[in-house]
């Protein structure tokens, strides 16, 4: 991955910028031969064209003198950032080393559904998911006290009931339960279909 793309609350030094990329260097490294240093990902793309040079200075290359540079890397993880959701309301501002810990409490992060139905949603919104619109949530019937995924809690009532009759009717009409009967079970139907 080429340099750190982030909104940096100050300007940062040229040091720590990549001479190819222009960002902050994720992961530098550093050539031992001349002393430049790039983004480990961005100086990997520039020699795999085939130039064995330095990008910088056009110095012959070798790559068993390429070396991490762990004391620029500190430096640059050291740089004060705003979180990437910034723009959708987050106010967290922190250094980038910090970030990834961050992300995993921000409430504006998207994330799957626990419930693995493939929907992903913001963190702040994912209670609201869960409870009401999530398919594959846990619901259980206040009439039947049988347990459903919420999919199919409604659409049918399953097994013995009218499958045109979903629990919401049956909110909906007060149908009331009396045994293993219902009682009030009209269904209106309409005129088209009776022809």
């Amino acid at each position: 991955m080429p340099g750190y793309d982030y909104k940096l609350l100050e300007r940062p030094r040229r040091r720590v910028l990549c001479p190819l990329c222009g960002k902050p260097m994720r992961e530098p490294v550093r050539v031992s031969t001349c002393g430049h240093r790039f983004c480990d990902t961005c100086l990997q793309e520039f020699l795999s064209e085939g130039v064995f040079k330095c990008p910088e200075d056009q110095l012959p290359l070798d790559y068993a003198k390429i070396y991490p540079d762990p004391e620029l890397e500190a430096q640059v993880l050291s740089l004060a950032i705003r979180c990437i959701h910034s723009e959708e309301g987050c106010r967290w501002t922190g250094l980038i080393r910090h970030l990834q810990p961050h992300l995993g409490t921000c409430g504006f992060n998207v994330i799957p559904c626990p419930n693995r139905c493939s929907t992903k949603l913001s963190r702040r919104d994912l209670p609201q998911h869960l409870q009401h619109g999530c398919p594959k949530r846990r619901v259980q019937c206040e009439f039947c006290a049988g347990d459903f995924t919420g999919e199919a809690f409604e659409s049918t009532l399953g097994f013995g009931y009218p499958k045109f009759i979903s629990h919401e009717d049956i909110k909906k009409r007060n149908y009331v339960r009396d045994n293993a009967i219902f009682i009030r079970a009209s269904v209106e139907i309409p005129q088209k279909i009776l022809n």
